[in-house]
């Protein structure tokens, strides 16, 4: 197994992002009981605190070069959510996923923790785009993307995998020159 990357260290002084730790398990655990997490991400329904070990050790997706963050706000440590970044090295391609649990909704913690990830990104690692997949009927999530300023390039027909059967999901990408001085909301 490929070892996982060092994680960064971001922080907007609105949220932090960090590596987890294994004292991070049961707030992970917790909020990945919300059925919307299993919904629209890759967390699976039941999720337990072996797979929020396997989460934290980096064994959830062996291989590759996948780089897994916490999300926690910047005043009071408190875990918000997660969002990580798998890179197609050769390709300098990179595709950002992110939960933010139901509590920390609505209030642009997954924008900013995108914004954070995908700056940090093109600067450390030399990218030269990263890309964003949503279902088409996540909403809050398409609205993430566009947020954190990137473009609808298309619809991919039943591209994920749902607990109903396949769902259709919007791309978006980011380029460099994409990233400007805007809000984040």
């Amino acid at each position: 197994m490929t070892a996982r990357p060092a994680a960064p260290e971001l922080t907007d002084g609105h949220i932090r992002l960090r590596g987890p730790r294994e004292d991070d398990i049961p707030a992970i655990t917790a909020a990945s009981q919300d059925p919307d997490i299993a919904r629209w991400t890759m967390v699976p329904s039941g999720y337990t605190e072996d797979d929020a070990l396997a989460f934290v050790r980096g064994t959830h997706r062996p291989g590759g070069d996948e780089i897994s963050l916490v999300i926690l706000d910047a005043a009071t440590e408190e875990l918000l959510g997660t969002i990580g970044l798998r890179i197609d090295g050769p390709a300098g391609v990179g595709d950002i996923g992110y939960w933010v649990k139901r509590e920390a909704r609505g209030r642009g913690v997954a924008t900013r923790a995108v914004r954070l990830v995908a700056t940090w990104a093109f600067a450390a690692r030399g990218l030269g785009r990263i890309e964003l997949m949503a279902a088409t009927e996540n909403a809050a999530s398409r609205r993430v993307a566009e947020r954190a300023g990137f473009t609808l390039e298309g619809i991919l027909r039943a591209r994920l995998p749902g607990p109903d059967g396949r769902l259709d999901a919007a791309l978006y990408s980011l380029l460099p020159s994409d990233l400007g001085g805007g809000a984040q909301g």
